[in-house]
């Protein structure tokens, strides 16, 4: 059983970051309130400076948290600079109440209530998404960060991999990467795991047999690489297309038409 078996329908919604328009990205509340409105919800993973995962998205603090307003948090405020217990100190929603960044919180006035009432959420471990995905029976799409002038690069694909295995989630996630060396590493380690190629820009030369060389299931990439062409092809090799990121629901179904598998949206709904 491969991550796909999971699914008795063609077109799949994915969560990008969570339901990511509604509430802070990459938080478990994003993910709580994404579950029962998509297929499987898409997050980001690196490393704490003791080696724990951790669930954000930048390579900074800037965006997502309050460190800029925490005196021991020092430019250029890196993640992987401070530990999970350092990292637990920030507050991770409120950027979210004051940028409003898809402008739904002016529209809904009791939703901004709802998250200052739940204020502030804290950036989320590894584990503690797994475990609410055991839990609620959620499907994930686990982006690895690329991490590789890190002196902790070569144990992040091990590390995932021993989790997702205790948690009993092997078949449930898609582990995503724009450092295609995280995906054949992978499948070296452990055969039974779904990979997705993330790509921007330009497809990679001899795509069909290099997305073979690294034991893929799936090709994630923008909308402007995309045509039927290389779905129908990719297909043949039972690779199946996903395309990031699209909130527009006329673009959705153009896409969908072309026999897109997976569509990755901020807005659910």
């Amino acid at each position: 059983m491969n991550f796909w078996n999971n699914f008795n329908k063609e077109s799949l919604i994915a969560a990008h970051r969570g339901y990511s328009s509604n509430y802070p990205e990459n938080t478990l509340l994003a993910f709580k309130e994404a579950s029962t409105l998509c297929d499987f919800i898409e997050l980001d993973v690196s490393y704490s400076k003791d080696r724990e995962l951790v669930v954000i998205h930048d390579d900074t603090l800037k965006r997502t948290t309050n460190a800029q307003n925490i005196p021991h948090f020092k430019e250029p405020y890196t993640v992987m600079d401070y530990t999970l217990d350092e990292l637990k100190e920030l507050d991770a929603s409120s950027w979210f109440l004051k940028s409003d960044p898809f402008k739904t919180l002016a529209k809904e006035p009791i939703l901004k209530a709802k998250l200052k009432s739940i204020s502030p959420q804290k950036i989320p471990t590894l584990k503690e998404v797994l475990e609410f995905a055991k839990r609620e029976n959620t499907l994930l799409n686990i982006e690895i960060k690329d991490i590789k002038n890190s002196k902790l690069a070569p144990f992040i694909t091990k590390d995932i991999k021993n989790l997702v295995n205790e948690y009993g989630l092997i078949n449930r996630v898609l582990i995503s990467s724009f450092n295609h060396n995280y995906l054949f590493e992978l499948k070296k380690i452990e055969p039974k795991i779904s990979t997705a190629a993330l790509q921007e820009y330009n497809h990679p030369k001899n795509l069909k047999s290099y997305l073979n060389s690294l034991g893929v299931s799936a090709y994630n990439i923008e909308p402007t690489l995309v045509d039927k062409e290389l779905i129908d092809e990719l297909k043949r090799e039972n690779i199946v297309t996903n395309i990031y990121t699209v909130d527009n629901k006329k673009e959705q179904e153009k896409l969908y038409s072309m026999g897109v598998k997976s569509i990755f949206t901020n807005r659910l709904i």
